[in-house]
């Protein structure tokens, strides 16, 4: 039956046994917008070649006014470039987006602004990668992909971009490439969600201080501080380049984690679900690379605007021999009549079979009441022949035209043989970018057909039933499930169809009645039902449909193929409760199917899919097979339902099997997304090609009306904020689903323990150097079971050996006193030299040997041990003897050294002392000594002796000596003012006399005359040798620090040449005590001198200075050889 609005019914009544037939025609445009989260698993024609990605698509969705169309296409040209660069730089030039088609809507192409390319055919808005649409209602103006399955699996559908996004002014490249990488290569966020079980956004590596670090990925360490429970970044963060997958608002990040710089520690969902490997070390595994592992020159993007050519269906019938078999020719021509029935007015269809000839029954026509049953009369008249396949090509041939003018092909196939060149029209549908939908009639034809529907759809149709055909059960039989499946196509191409009701009825002679629930207003409702036997024995009288409001609808029969419809005047079909009255003469058992659509309304939607990639086989000895269903009610995710999955197998002994999916599965990576899964376990044993039906029945649920700000596959679930009981209950079937085995399963136990989630350091002893892990056992058989493991591996990594995982425990756990699964083991960590974290991991395991996944990281700081000695635990590293006579001989050495060095030092010293008593005169002659300052700074020198004025800055050489050496070695240029030093030329003395002035008398002391430019050092002035001073040797043998010197001034007659002869410096005591024994001694001393290097010495000293400086050294007052009284203090 179909019920739809005036505002698309054209009706005309065809008189069949006095009943009239309704035809009605939807406008094409109806229900387009209603697929933006439709699932598009591994469908993409996405490929990477030197060109960049190729076959990008991006999808307006039709609710975007066309009015900013040249405008929103500008931006998203801006942005994808933006995405494109980013990209390029994350993968070091190996990919960027090379072409992009932007897909708008139908209704833009009748703007002329609005340019579209009309030469490009392909694309469909059923794959696309992105989409463009309003504000998410729950994720708002976020960017996100939908992540369901494991490490390296593409996410759900597509990237969605919404209008606050695009409009947005900030950059948009890095954020879009992080939502490319969850959709295209599977990875997860390296951040953390406050609060989360799983992913925190800190964390602490255990250890005797430990702080609380960030949940981050970075190649340096990331700046910022605690506010609370949440992490702010500092502004001094530039050198932080990753990762993109940790943050997209740092400026300076561009880049991936590597395995060099990747961290093991943080409870990043990265982390946990790829088993601690880096970001690029799964980007760089996706196929995408394998054959693509050099870099390229990343160009401008290149982009095309286009729309949906969709115009309709090419249905592509088999009539080989092999459709002899169980009927199934009489089955497939119902189903794809009843398909044509219920499409919409304005559609394009087209039939072709094949078998050893290739026949077009049916040129690409456009549906109406006449046409339609037309076209129904023609499909009635197809006969199956005797022949084979031959001629299959020429209908492949022929599928490729019908595409590229708009249609969807549709093979329903039992062939049991293709032609030989069958693999050249496989790449013939892949280059022209087709994704046909195969219904494999048998074993043989899916696997013979997987290949042409890679890019597509297959779907394994049973051709048995095992179901009793009793009233009030379940029964699926071949035509059922091909009708389902093929209602299940136009869901998924165009408006969502959701079925809400299929029984198996007994009609008996007189009225036949019931009622079904429509949980949701609709504008366009199918109401059918059909005979399950040859219908021969019923005769059909009348039959009325009524709605909530007892609204009155016609029940009618289609003679031509049988099917009972209805005709229907409503505008909106009410929710509620509605009822039919059928009456009928005789009996039969029939098929009652109802389906609803809902243009402009979002209802409860349900779709569902498996894990298989591209229609590959399964291997179950090594692999998971999971089915999934996403639950959305305007696309806010339901939860708290019972999803039940009836799984049926290719092999009539094999028993139909139930399983319920739940949103709490362990296959299901974020919780509270509307995904609900189930990991199958106990197949059907003598199958390899599955098909499936999904039923939610009396479901209710709960729907979050919450916004959510973070990113919806950051943390293990998306928290409830405003959950919402539904108002009603509802029904859904969903049909379509299949997948393949490599081979049968045999019943062997091939199913892992489940995952150990919780794995903690409950403590660690850097004393004993042990660590206690603690954790919660897992389940047998993905936690399905009722056996708790008690068998544990533990294996553990370093920083000292990364990538190398060693086992420190493999053996049974007896749980804690009182508990079932509460486990706790400790270990004794490795002993090194080197400080490092250690990395542990727990596996389950059953007694069949399954090892569960590993478990998440549990990380430990052990720091260094200096003397990894341990008798008990571990062999020592050298033998005890061996180790404590090297100690020894270590010891011995050091004290001989220590000997010889104190012997030559004091010999020395003697030396110097003996060398220095034995002469009466400074003999140096025009030797050059070597005197320089020390190696020092400026600001050193000035820190070992007092700044002081410097009152010989301005003074001259004396005449004496300016006649008897080169003027440039007591240049005015070798002086600078004040206390700074200054560079100075290598030095040749002569010899330094004692000598008194001319004009003084022996022994007697001039008078103090201060300022005067000249100095005398007292003492006896006859030039005699001065007197021994008695002095104590130390016991150190090592001279004794000069006395108190003092320096008085005396008359200088400039006039007196005589005096200016005999002006030279003179050494003693205020008391006439002399400074040294004898100049000798004073050589001595000034050879001592330490200032050396850089040619750099102190400048003079003030009188000031050197009565102040009693302490110093003599060579501390400066340089004196040979030097005049004026320019002597050097």
């Amino acid at each position: 039956m179909c019920f739809t609005c005036r505002s698309m019914l054209r009706k005309t009544w065809l008189l069949s046994r006095g009943l009239k037939t309704m035809f009605f025609k939807p406008t094409m445009g109806v229900g387009l917008a209603v697929l933006c989260l439709a699932v598009n698993v591994g469908s993409s024609f996405i490929k990477l070649g030197q060109q960049g990605y190729e076959n990008v698509v991006v999808r307006v969705n039709d609710d975007v006014p066309s009015t900013d169309c040249v405008k929103i296409i500008d931006r998203i040209q801006v942005m994808m470039q933006e995405a494109s660069n980013a990209m390029c730089k994350a993968l070091d030039n190996r990919a960027y987006l090379g072409n992009v088609t932007i897909l708008v809507p139908l209704n833009w192409t009748a703007d002329g602004n609005c340019l579209v390319d009309s030469s490009i055919t392909w694309p469909r808005i059923h794959q696309v990668d992105f989409v463009v649409g309003q504000d998410h209602p729950a994720y708002g103006s976020r960017p996100f992909s939908l992540q369901y399955g494991g490490c390296g699996v593409s996410s759900l559908g597509s990237v969605h971009l919404p209008l606050s996004f695009l409009n947005g002014a900030s950059a948009k490249g890095v954020a879009i490439a992080h939502e490319w990488f969850h959709y295209r290569y599977g990875v997860f966020d390296e951040i953390g969600i406050n609060g989360d079980p799983l992913y925190p956004n800190g964390y602490q590596i255990t250890q005797t201080e430990s702080s609380i670090l960030p949940t981050s990925c970075t190649n340096v360490p990331l700046k910022g501080n605690w506010l609370g429970n949440e992490w702010q970044n500092s502004y001094d963060n530039d050198n932080v380049t990753s990762s993109i997958m940790f943050s997209t608002e740092l400026p300076t990040i561009n880049r991936l984690c590597t395995k060099d710089d990747h961290l093991k520690a943080p409870p990043t969902k990265q982390n946990w679900l790829c088993g601690g490997r880096s970001v690029s070390e799964i980007v760089y595994s996706h196929s995408d690379f394998i054959s693509n592992s050099q870099s390229m020159i990343c160009n401008q993007t290149r982009f095309s605007v286009a729309t949906d050519t969709h115009r309709g269906y090419h249905i592509v019938l088999d009539v080989s021999s092999a459709m002899v078999v169980n009927n199934l020719m009489e089955k497939a021509k119902f189903a794809a009549s009843h398909f044509i029935w219920y499409l919409p007015e304005g559609s394009f269809v087209s039939v072709d079979t094949f078998g050893d000839s290739y026949s077009k029954v049916q040129e690409p026509i456009e549906l109406n009441m006449t046409t339609k049953n037309s076209l129904l009369a023609s499909l009635d008249k197809i006969q199956e022949t005797s022949g084979n396949t031959a001629a299959l090509g020429l209908a492949l041939d022929n599928a490729v035209q019908m595409f590229h003018q708009g249609m969807e092909i549709i093979f329903v196939t039992a062939a049991q043989q293709v032609p030989s060149n069958f693999s050249i029209y496989v790449e013939e549908f892949r280059r022209h970018l087709i994704a046909p939908h195969i219904l494999a009639l048998s074993v043989q034809t899916s696997k013979l057909f997987s290949p042409l529907a890679r890019d597509g759809w297959l779907y394994s149709i049973p051709t048995w039933t095992k179901t009793p055909l009793v009233a009030g059960t379940k029964h699926w039989n071949p035509q059922t499930w091909i009708i389902d499946t093929m209602q299940s196509i136009y869901s998924r191409m165009r408006s969502y169809r959701a079925k809400i009701e299929e029984r198996t009825i007994q009609m008996l002679s007189g009225w036949t009645n019931g009622t079904f629930q429509l949980d949701s207003p609709a504008t366009n409702l199918l109401f059918s039902f059909y005979h399950l036997d040859d219908g021969n024995a019923m005769n059909f009288r009348k039959g009325f449909l009524f709605s909530p409001l007892n609204e009155e609808c016609s029940i009618l029969l289609v003679k031509e193929i049988s099917l009972y419809t209805a005709d229907c005047q409503i505008t909106t079909f009410e929710k509620g409760t509605w009822s039919y009255f059928i009456d009928v003469t005789g009996s039969s058992m029939v098929r009652m199917d109802v389906w609803f659509e809902a243009n402009s309304i979002s209802p409860v939607k349900v779709e569902s899919w498996t894990n298989s990639f591209q229609n590959q086989p399964i291997n179950w000895a090594t692999g998971r097979v999971i089915v999934y269903a996403l639950v959305t009610e305007q696309q806010r995710a339901v939860s708290g339902l019972n999803p039940v999955v009836h799984l049926i197998g290719d092999n009539a002994t094999d028993v139909i099997i139930s399983v319920t999916l739940n949103e709490n599965n362990p296959s299901d990576v974020t919780k509270g997304d509307g995904i609900y899964s189930a990991q199958l376990i106990n197949l059907p044993r003598y199958s390899t090609h599955f098909s499936y039906i999904l039923e939610i029945i009396g479901g209710t649920g709960t729907v979050d009306f919450g916004i959510f700000n973070g990113h919806p596959s950051a943390g293990s679930s998306i928290p409830s904020s405003q959950p919402t009981p539904r108002p009603t209950s509802f029904n859904r079937y969903v049909y379509g689903g299949s997948f393949q085995l490599i081979y049968p399963y045999d019943g062997r136990d091939v199913f892992p323990p489940g995952r150990i989630t919780n794995l903690a350091i409950l403590n660690f002893n850097s004393n004993n150097s042990t660590v206690e892990l603690n954790w919660t056992g897992p389940k047998d058989d993905y936690d399905a079971s009722t056996n708790y493991i008690k068998w544990f591996a533990i294996t553990g990594e370093d920083d000292g050996t990364p990538g190398v995982e060693t086992s420190y425990f493999n053996g049974t756990i007896q749980p804690l006193p009182g508990s079932l699964d509460r486990m706790t083991y400790t270990i004794n960590v490795p002993k090194t030299n080197k400080s490092r974290n250690v990395y542990y991991r727990v596996y389950g395991m059953d007694t069949s040997g399954n090892k569960g996944q590993s478990s998440n990281i549990a990380t430990v700081y052990v720091p260094a041990i200096i003397f990894p000695i341990d008798p008990e635990d571990e062999p020592q590293l050298l033998p005890a003897a061996l180790f404590w006579f090297l100690i020894g001989l270590a010891c011995v050495c050091l004290l001989l050294l220590v000997a010889i060095a104190i012997v030559f030092v004091r010999r020395q010293l003697d030396a110097r002392k003996r060398k220095a008593m034995a002469a009466d005169w400074i003999q140096i002659g025009e030797t050059t000594l070597d005197l320089k300052a020390p190696n020092s700074s400026k600001e050193t020198a000035r820190k070992s002796e007092p700044e002081v004025p410097d009152f010989h800055a301005n003074s001259t050489p004396s005449p004496r000596r300016s006649n008897e050496y080169f003027s440039s070695r007591w240049s005015d240029n070798s002086y600078s003012a004040g206390s700074e030093v200054y560079q100075q030329p290598e030095r040749i003395f002569t010899t330094a006399r004692i000598e008194a002035p001319a004009d003084s008398k022996v022994h007697e002391r001039p008078p103090l005359r201060p300022g005067l430019s000249t100095y005398s050092f007292g003492g006896d002035w006859a030039g005699n040798a001065s007197p021994p001073m008695n002095v104590t040797p130390s016991p150190k043998k090592v001279p004794p620090p000069p006395p108190q010197r003092k320096f008085f001034a005396y008359p200088s007659d400039m006039s007196n040449s005589e005096n200016k002869m005999k002006r030279t410096l003179q050494f003693g005591d205020i008391d006439n005590t002399p400074l040294a024994s004898s100049p000798s001694y004073l050589a001595a001393q000034l050879k001592k001198e330490p200032y050396r290097g850089d040619q750099q010495m102190l400048k003079s000293y003030s009188e000031q200075t050197l009565t102040s400086a009693s302490n110093s050294s003599l060579s501390r007052f400066g340089i004196i050889l040979g030097a005049d009284s004026e320019a002597s203090l050097v």
